[in-house]
């Protein structure tokens, strides 16, 4: 009886045993399957994270290419608008101009303006009676110097004004183009010395200045 009893004992032992060392290596394996997971969901998060920045700099990319050729066309578009802007510079005038309220002048016989920048234009001073030879410069975008060159050879009258004691250098008029085929002539007057010559301060003002029109 007693042996029985031992016998029991023992085998119980054996099974205990066996059970505590499966039930560790079911531990084990369970251990094993989740640090497996873990490190299998932290990859996946890393490389979901760096498909994202990648991402992200790709269309950071993309955006700068995008800016860059939108700065291309904007530039190419104010340039093509500069280029069919209307030139307004002293470059488009050319030709007769005739006094405003004085069209019925058709032969330009006083009241014209012949606009030259390559040689002398004669200017009506006294209707039928004085007359200068003029050379003309660019001053500007817009604006054009008129000087005295000589008296005209066709004067009836001013035998006494000092023509060779007026400046050469310093205006005696100025053209402003206001565009439309049309300008602004302004009266200076003849200078001696630096000065307006004050006796002949309006000669030529009442018949020269005002407002032309392309004839």
């Amino acid at each position: 009886m007693k042996t029985s009893i031992i016998a029991f004992l023992a085998i119980s032992l054996f099974f205990a045993s066996c059970k505590d060392s499966k039930t560790s290596e079911n531990d084990s394996s369970i251990e094993s399957v989740s640090e497996e997971k873990i490190n299998s969901e932290m990859n996946s998060d890393n490389n979901d994270k760096s498909n994202t920045y990648s991402n992200s700099e790709s269309i950071g990319s993309d955006n700068t290419i995008t800016d860059s050729k939108t700065d291309t066309a904007t530039s190419n578009t104010t340039a093509s608008k500069n280029k069919t802007k209307p030139d307004l510079s002293n470059s488009s005038l050319s030709g007769t101009y005739i006094k405003t309220g004085e069209e019925m002048d058709n032969s330009c016989a006083c009241y014209c303006v012949d606009i030259n920048y390559t040689g002398n234009s004669e200017m009506c001073l006294t209707a039928s009676k004085i007359f200068i030879n003029t050379r003309m410069e660019k001053a500007g975008n817009q604006t054009t110097n008129i000087f005295l060159v000589n008296p005209s050879s066709k004067n009836t009258e001013g035998k006494d004004i000092p023509w060779s004691k007026f400046d050469k250098n310093a205006p005696i008029a100025t053209i402003t183009s206001k565009g439309n085929g049309e300008l602004e002539l302004d009266w200076l007057g003849f200078s001696l010395n630096g000065d307006l010559a004050i006796d002949y301060a309006i000669l030529g003002k009442k018949t020269l200045e005002g407002s032309y029109k392309k004839k």
